[in-house]
Formats: C-alpha cells, structure tokens, sequence
C-alpha cells in the first residue's frame, strides 16, 4: 500500500513538473515583471501629473496625483521583494543587472515622491520657500532614477535577444 502511494505522488510531481506548473526562475520573475513595468509607468504618469499640477498650482489635485504615485512605487517595490525570492536561482549576470538597477530606481522613485509630497504639503500652506526646497530635492532624485532608467533600458537594447528569448520584452 505505501509503495502505491509513494507511487501516485511520483506521477504527480511528474504531470506537474512536464505540464509546466513548476515554474523557473525566469518564469516566476517574468510572472512578476509585467506588473512591476505597469507599477512603475503608472507611477511615473502620476508623478508627472503632480508636477503638472503644483505648476498649476492646484495642489489638491496634486496632493492627489503624487499620493497615486507612492503607492505605484510601494506596489512595484512588494513586487521587487517578490521576484528577489528567485534572483539567486538566475543564470544570467545581465538579469541580475537588470533587477539590481530596476530597484535602486525604484527606491529612488520613492524618494522622489515622498519629498514632492512634502513640497505638495508646504505649498499648501503657502511655505513656498521650503516647497521650492522639498521639490528641487525631488527634481535631483528623480532625475537619478531617469538615468537608470535609461541604463536600464540601454540593457534591455544591448541584450534583446537574452530578454526576448527570457520574454521579459
């Protein structure tokens, strides 16, 4: 009787394992990836529209955009959390390239988004001086995360067929 059941577990793992519902490494952060860019390009839409509107001077609607923003970036860094729990397992130094820049981004993100939500915070009470300082913070850091944006991209360019054949682009 044990010998059956030791049997009927074997084939199991083996169905599991040919149907593909074991997933590589690669699978599991390609699962995540998707997300994560979404996480990011939206948060990156909502931070844009904060400037916009501190421009503007509509500091409601800012306060709003920049609060979306934060939590865009939160999210996309639960997801990095996520898809670290497999960095270890991947072959490939150019992933890992890939990860370490696409976190130190979006830690910069963060950064960016917490001080214009202080600069939101003064303008509103009319503290234009240190508005202007929390937002030239933000600006300098932001402007940080878009060039390793950029590497990130140029990464992505120099390698493409690694990234295709992975399916992360």
């Amino acid at each position: 009787m044990r010998k059956d059941i030791l049997l009927i577990v074997l084939i199991l793992i083996a169905v599991v394992s040919i149907s593909g519902c074991i997933n590589s490494p690669i699978d599991n952060i390609n699962n995540r990836m998707k997300d994560l860019n979404t996480d990011i390009t939206e948060g990156d839409t909502d931070y844009n529209s904060a400037i916009s509107a501190i421009n503007s001077r509509d500091f409601e609607s800012g306060n709003n955009n920049i609060q979306i923003a934060k939590e865009k970036f939160n999210d996309a860094e639960s997801k990095l959390s996520e898809i670290e729990e497999y960095e270890d397992n991947l072959n490939e130094s150019v992933y890992k390239d890939y990860l370490d820049l696409i976190k130190e981004e979006v830690s910069l993100k963060k950064q960016a988004s917490d001080e214009l939500y202080l600069a939101m915070q003064y303008y509103s009470n009319n503290d234009s001086y240190s508005g202007n300082s929390y937002a030239n913070s933000a600006n300098s850091i932001m402007n940080k995360a878009v060039i390793l944006q950029g590497e990130r991209n140029q990464l992505v360019e120099d390698n493409s067929e690694l990234f295709k054949k992975a399916g992360i682009i």
